[in-house]
């Protein structure tokens, strides 16, 4: 009798602790919640449509007490939904390099004014590599329409070259410092606009897209797989050959999403 009683506690000690390690996510109630919340900038929810956030949200898998690196963030639209996802006992990271803080630096200010998301910890005009993440500690990985930003060493102001990056960012290196820092069971959700197969770099700068297949390599020759894919974003009536800040195409552009695990 006290054996199977032994064993019968012992299975509820492991049940129970299985219970509180589960990656809590968030249900759809919670998801419409989220985006309907009156402390929501009106200026984000009037991109819903194009981003369609309640199914992306879901797509990731996020949810309380999670930690989350939101890299190449921009002014942080995801990061914001992200921070009330994760509720105060998670932790957004919150990542722009050298180039995407140039274009960042304004609208991620104004949005975290007065430690309004404080459970964010920003890196602010840093390469990758140098964020300072405990390893084995992220649950989700995310980047959204800026992946190609790796890839992006120029641009053209008032008919100038001007020259962004000597190089492009070591992609490599970049890619397993973020695996370090991943859990075995965390996600990598990538979103971007698609460009026409065999593309490579160059329609990063012309056009600020990238050939989906350059994406799926490179996760795959640093240690990562393909797990699922969305099509909530997919456009077949976009040409893949138009800049995407032209008015013809802002906001409804072919864009893929992927779901990576570690190998």
């Amino acid at each position: 009798m006290r054996t199977k009683a032994t064993l019968t506690l012992l299975a509820a000690f492991i049940l129970s602790s299985f219970i509180t390690h589960a990656k809590t996510t968030l249900s759809s109630e919670q998801i419409s919640a989220l985006l309907s919340s009156a402390e929501r900038p009106l200026k984000d929810a009037a991109r819903d449509e194009s981003r369609q956030p309640e199914k992306i949200l879901a797509f990731t898998g996020v949810g309380a007490g999670q930690h989350v690196l939101d890299f190449f963030a921009g002014g942080g639209w995801y990061s914001e939904l992200f921070s009330k996802a994760v509720e105060a006992q998670g932790k957004v990271y919150v990542h722009n390099d050298e180039v995407i803080w140039r274009f960042a630096e304004k609208g991620l200010n104004e949005r975290t004014k007065q430690n309004r998301l404080n459970n964010l910890v920003r890196f602010d005009n840093m390469p990758i590599v140098d964020m300072t993440i405990p390893e084995n500690s992220l649950d989700l990985v995310f980047t959204a329409l800026n992946y190609h930003d790796l890839f992006f060493t120029h641009s053209t102001e008032n008919g100038k070259n001007v020259m962004l990056r000597d190089n492009i960012v070591d992609y490599k290196a970049a890619l397993n410092k973020i695996k370090d820092a991943m859990k075995e069971d965390a996600v990598f959700v990538i979103i971007d606009h698609a460009a026409t197969p065999g593309s490579g770099y160059d329609a990063a700068n012309n056009l600020h897209r990238i050939d989906p297949a350059v994406v799926k390599f490179q996760m795959q020759e640093a240690g990562f797989k393909l797990i699922e894919e969305a099509f909530y974003l997919r456009n077949p009536n976009d040409d893949l050959n138009t800049l995407v800040f032209d008015p013809s195409v802002r906001g409804t552009t072919d864009r893929f999403v992927y779901k990576f695990t570690k190998l």
